[in-house]
């Protein structure tokens, strides 16, 4: 099966870099130098909600800053993830393959570690992590491998 008929042009790849890298910057301001800018404490609908009591189904006041720099960085990673090399071949496709099972088993093995190791909100923050995770693990195992085949 082909399986860059799936994948995104080459040139969306850019956007993808510049995302992530938007993303790691904002997260940067965001947690070492504590930046929480006003206009971005917006009114956002909550499923459910936990700060100092429980709220579901609700409108609350956020600070987004965080929000988007996650969705950033993800929208980024799987961008940079998912388009097609200039030279797609079989070959590129078994690497994508065996860079993806390298990403779930890693992926895994850090979930489990997570649940026998993280609790409370140690176990949060691990999760959240772990969203981050698999492609990040894959887009560096993809790369190496790609580097690799390209070196031989």
């Amino acid at each position: 099966m082909q399986i860059s008929k799936y994948l995104m042009p080459n040139k969306l790849r850019i956007f993808g870099i510049i995302f992530f890298m938007a993303g790691i910057v904002l997260l940067i301001l965001k947690y070492q130098f504590n930046l929480k800018p006003e206009f971005l404490n917006l009114k956002v609908f909550a499923i459910y909600s936990f700060y100092i009591e429980a709220k579901v189904f609700t409108v609350i006041t956020h600070q987004m800053l965080g929000d988007f720099a996650g969705i950033l960085l993800l929208a980024g990673m799987f961008v940079v993830s998912f388009t097609r090399e200039k030279d797609e071949s079989a070959e590129v496709d078994e690497l994508r393959l065996k860079a993806f099972l390298v990403g779930a088993y890693v992926n895994l093995a850090y979930l489990l570690i997570a649940v026998l190791f993280f609790f409370g909100f140690g176990f949060v923050g691990a999760l959240t992590l772990f969203m981050v995770v698999w492609l990040l693990v894959y887009l560096v195992t993809f790369r190496i491998l790609l580097y690799k085949k390209n070196k031989a």
